[in-house]
């Protein structure tokens, strides 16, 4: 998904210190140049400033407070009493209309060097100081080269390349560490909004090494090849290619048992029809085409856990522990696994393969990644599966890893086998007006694994707003939700009031699929005379987050064709105004105004999401560049569903301390 990058913000030349030192006794600047940049802030705590005007009178300003320094006095006094007391405040007020303080160490040095006048462009350049010029050297192939090798070294091709850009000092610092350990097996951890993008578009751009790129999605695949020139050594590959690449080339060395290369795939067939085709039986209570189901979600937890044995455990998720029959559904599972690498049954897709499987059945079989794609360069490395990591912690070639453990929503990102761990602490995203808001998001989730904590950008205005109503947010701009019952109840809101809108793909299918589960329980409820164990089952989810609604419109006849009307009115999604998705699918994206709804925050009710919901809000309130809104109550919400998310996982360890039934080895 394209960022969505929004103006400099507007520089003002006063220090927090010297509008500290007003608020509380009263002391104006030294200055005409400083006291021009506080009346210029105390004339935007009164209405907004465009910033053309606000340079007309900055200019004005320091005119009239150089021919009458005793102005200033006079107009500060008149000002001061209907002002705000707090700089607090003023800041948000300033932030609010894309306007911050300049850096103390900045407005010092022009106060001295131009106390009378303001240096508008010069100044609003130096201003921005998260961001500066280093000069790095990049090692080429030729400087491992053979001395002697090239006759002539007027044709040597040179061993280094310097380059010239704008970083950050730890952005600068990490591209040393990975330029000077070239062969290493490097985690870089990055906050979001660090600038992990711009590290891998210089790398590349560098054409010091041979590096392969793997995005995590084939929209990021297109747009890295148009940023980079045909000429470099740079090849630029989705995940599932890569998967695809690693399993084919495992097949053609005969490393696999099986007559079937693994490829990514997606069924179009019906869980009833593929339970019939693989002669899948029925479980107690539960259909076939219900146990496949129950197998396919323990097979896709398993596949993302660091056990090579699949086991029972793995299924609680999918069906209460209590009622797991665990040598039937054991027996089940190992077949529907066996079935997804099937020679005849995959003929036409039957079983849907992701890069998970793949990377599992690799492993099962101890594959290693040929040698030969250079150094790999992993983005959102944070989400590949411990088996996809292991494989790469075995690649004879250097693997950088870049990612943010605190957006893996399940689980925990693993990590290499050996190397080296590098941090980014610095955002270039966010201002600091929503630091604390962020790493006190943080603190609730006790596997935090940074060192050091979230700092915000001084060049960016970001204001964080609380609202009582949802109703307050703004009409525009990316709406986030923790729960796809509240995004599909806004959705059929928005859509009965005439707005014009869209919905995420991935999140549209998720809704699609959740409408699914609900039309079949209530199906499954009047085909039973009124029993049935999924119309409970949401009846209790809906109960628990107040959305009762949800329901009722499956009673009335929601079904299917009522959600691909509501589809076909959707305008695409980067076209409209105002965005809708779920928290999972806002990775990788960033808006100009996100409104947080409240399940964002009061998760932890059903077993389907397990989510950790610190993760979750922090993924979600490090979208916004310029405007922020959550609940007023948002991390008292959060943690009360830490509490939540944590005795869940307690209660799953202790009813799995003597799991039933034997595990599977797969193979």
């Amino acid at each position: 998904m394209p960022a969505v990058s929004s103006p400099a913000a507007y520089a003002l030349p006063l220090s927090e210190t010297a509008l500290r030192a007003f608020l509380d006794t009263g002391a104006i600047p030294v200055t005409a140049l400083e006291s021009a940049g506080l009346f210029a802030a105390a004339l935007c705590q009164q209405r907004p400033h465009h910033p053309a005007a606000l340079t007309r009178l900055l200019d004005d300003a320091c005119a009239l407070f150089v021919a009458q320094p005793e102005a200033a006095a006079g107009q500060f006094q008149t000002l001061r009493s209907a002002l705000p007391p707090a700089a607090d405040a003023w800041l948000h007020g300033l932030a609010a209309q894309g306007v911050v303080l300049g850096p103390d160490a900045v407005v010092a040095r022009y106060a001295q060097a131009s106390p009378d006048a303001y240096p508008v462009d010069a100044f609003q350049t130096d201003s921005q100081v998260t961001l500066e010029p280093h000069t790095l050297r990049f090692a080429t192939e030729a400087a491992y080269a053979e001395e002697g090798h090239v006759a002539d070294d007027s044709l040597r091709a040179p061993a280094f390349v310097e380059r010239t850009h704008s970083y950050t000092q730890e952005q600068a610092r990490a591209l040393r560490a990975i330029i000077a350990n070239d062969d290493e097996h490097i985690d870089l951890d990055a906050y979001a909004g660090a600038g992990k993008t711009h590290l891998i578009l210089q790398l590349l751009d560098s054409g010091a090494r041979r590096y392969t790129y793997i995005a995590p999605r084939a929209g990021q695949v297109q747009a890295f090849r148009q940023r980079l020139s045909a000429a470099l050594p740079v090849q630029v590959i989705s995940q599932i290619a890569f998967a695809n690449h690693v399993a084919g080339d495992a097949f053609r060395r005969g490393l696999l048992r099986t007559a079937w290369r693994p490829v990514f795939q997606i069924s179009k067939h019906a869980l009833r029809d593929i339970a019939a085709r693989i002669e899948l039986q029925s479980i107690g209570s539960f259909a076939p085409a219900s146990v496949l189901r129950i197998a396919l979600e323990g097979i896709a937890t398993w596949c993302r856990s660091t056990t090579l044995q699949l086991a029972p455990r793995h299924f609680a998720r999918a069906v209460p522990w209590t009622m797991i029959d665990s040598a039937a559904l054991m027996a089940a599972a190992e077949h529907v696994w066996r079935s997804m690498f099937d020679p005849q049954l995959q003929r036409h897709a039957l079983l849907s393969v992701n890069v998970d499987h793949i990377g599992k059945w690799l492993a099962l079989h101890q594959v290693s990644v040929p040698a030969s794609w250079g150094t790999l360069l992993i983005d959102e490395g944070h989400d590949l599966s411990p088996a996809w990591k292991a494989l790469l912690s075995s690649y004879e070639g250097a693997v950088i890893s870049l990612g943010d453990p605190n957006q893996r929503l399940v689980g925990h990102a693993p990590r290499f086998a050996t190397g080296m761990t590098l941090e980014i602490d610095q955002s270039v995203r966010q201002g600091r007006l929503v630091e604390q808001l962020v790493n006190d998001t943080l603190a609730l989730d006790p596997g935090n694994l940074y060192e050091a904590p979230f700092v915000g950008s001084a060049d960016q205005p970001t204001l964080s707003s609380t609202y009582t109503a949802w109703s307050d947010v703004p009409v525009s701009g990316a709406r986030i939700y923790g729960s796809p019952w509240r995004l599909l109840e806004e959705a059929q809101r928005l859509a009965a009031a005439g707005a014009a809108f869209s919905i995420h793909p991935d999140s549209l299918a998720t809704l699609g699929r959740e409408v699914t589960r609900g039309a079949e329980a209530y199906r499954e409820l009047t085909a039973h005379g009124g029993s049935s164990q999924r119309w409970e089952d949401l009846l209790a989810e809906c109960e628990e987050q107040d959305l009762a609604q949800i329901p009722r419109m499956f009673m009335r006849g929601y079904n299917r064709e009522r959600f691909v009307e509501l589809m076909e009115r959707l305008l695409p999604f980067h076209d409209a105004a105002l965005q809708l998705m779920l928290v999972e699918h806002a990775k990788n994206a960033e808006f100009a105004s996100v409104a947080m709804s409240r399940c964002c925050f009061r998760t932890g009710f059903t077993r389907q999401y397990a989510h950790n919901p610190v993760r979750a809000a922090y993924t979600a309130m490090t979208r916004g560049t310029r405007q922020l809104w959550l609940p007023g109550d948002a991390l008292e919400e959060l943690q009360l569903s830490m509490q939540r998310y944590q005795e869940r996982r307690t209660e799953q360890r202790r009813s799995k301390a003597a799991p039933p039934g034997r595990p599977y080895r797969g193979g």
